[in-house]
């Protein structure tokens, strides 16, 4: 602690950001002090963003001046240093793996469902979202400010939408899927506090991104989820308790599933994303493999995209429920993506063979050896490029 008041730990977020409120959930479920702070304050434009490079949060700060970006990275920044009440990777290789591909799915596979019901349901959103824009980037400001700031801010995040081919033609679709997802979380929370259990782990942390800070706190999804989700919204508002929080369970172990199970209500889960994710996934590597083909140039070190602040490489295509999605080859997905290959190559055969046999039978068993031909890694706050790997 730097004194007796300040945590030792600032938070660059906001209320109305994925990512933010990915981070925030877990310092306080494990208890870890902190201040947040918005990205328009003054300290973050003059200390923070020369440093990361580009506008973005969330970001943490120590008291030291020791700065770590990326949801993935902070929480293992604490996690690495056994700095929570307890590990948010299981032990267990099935339910290890299985949190980290729903961490993948939850974090980036439902990117579209979130900026969708944000952005095309404004008749009911935008008095809320505006004023969240607006004091994210004019904290303190009076409201006539916030408002007009918020007109600026709120346009490019809209200009989104046809970059993930989100229109007339795909929106039945992503809402079909959303709503299919709903009603399998809401039957697997009306038995278990969490997705492997008694305890949160990333799995939940990647769902808490998008079911959170937009789909529970803007107004339309908001309803929605409360009108036709309830355990989901109860799931969320646990998530953000410092405590267990979870009375209507009576006498629920805090631990994940024994013996490495994974109860039916998650398989239904699992292979929603082994029907919905897996094109996207399919895509993203044979694009970026392709786009490595035409650069061979490209040196170990450099940044992914042409500049940091950029997410996409190119646009792509490909099959989302019977449609055709443009979506945006996000490099990015790689390094989460990585996880999963590495914490299955380390297994021993057996182990292998037992678990590709449980995840081929969701659609799932591509996703723990699929590699693109370079690896992602991070380096000064940036994604970029490694060393060239192959498939092998």
């Amino acid at each position: 602690m730097t004194n007796s008041t300040t945590p030792d730990v600032t938070l660059y977020g906001a209320p109305m950001s994925m990512y933010s409120g990915k981070v925030r959930a877990y310092l306080r479920k494990h208890c870890i002090a902190f201040q947040e702070v918005m990205p328009g304050d003054l300290r973050f434009r003059e200390k923070i963003y020369p440093q990361v490079k580009r506008g973005i949060v969330p970001v943490l700060e120590h008291a030291d001046g020791q700065l770590v970006q990326d949801t993935v990275d902070i929480i293992d920044h604490f996690e690495n240093h056994n700095l929570g009440k307890f590990s948010v990777y299981p032990c267990e290789p099935k339910q290890r793996l299985a949190a980290l591909i729903l961490d993948l799915f939850g974090s980036e596979g439902l990117f579209k469902v979130a900026m969708h019901y944000r952005w095309n349901y404004l008749d009911v959103n935008e008095d809320f979202i505006r004023y969240e824009f607006g004091d994210h980037a004019v904290p303190g400001a009076k409201p006539d400010m916030v408002a007009h700031v918020a007109e600026k801010v709120m346009g490019p995040m809209q200009a989104y939408l046809p970059l993930l081919g989100i229109n007339s033609d795909t929106i039945p679709a992503i809402e079909a899927q959303y709503l299919e997802l709903l009603s399998l979380l809401n039957a697997h929370f009306s038995e278990h506090p969490y997705l492997l259990g008694g305890l949160p782990s990333v799995a939940d942390y990647g769902f808490f991104a998008p079911l959170y800070a937009h789909l529970s706190r803007d107004p339309h999804p908001g309803m929605l989820m409360k009108q036709s989700a309830q355990r989901v919204y109860r799931w969320t508002e646990r998530m953000n308790a410092a405590n267990a929080d979870t009375p209507e369970y009576g006498n629920y172990e805090a631990a994940y599933f024994p013996d490495d199970e994974i109860p039916s209500s998650l398989h239904a889960i699992l292979a929603l994303i082994g029907r919905d994710y897996m094109p996207e996934i399919r895509q993203t590597l044979s694009s970026i493999d392709t786009w490595l083909a035409q650069n061979p140039q490209v040196e170990a070190g450099s940044c992914v995209t042409a500049k940091p602040r950029i997410k996409s490489l190119m646009p792509m295509d490909y099959s989302f429920r019977g449609v055709t999605m443009t979506g945006m080859v996000m490099p990015y997905r790689l390094y989460m993506l990585q996880r999963i290959t590495d914490t299955f190559a380390e297994l021993p055969a057996d182990v292998q063979k037992e678990l590709t046999e449980f995840f081929d039978s969701l659609g799932l068993a591509e996703l723990l050896t699929m590699k693109a031909q370079r690896r992602v890694e991070r380096a000064g706050h940036i994604e970029v490029w490694g060393e060239s790997v192959g498939n092998s």
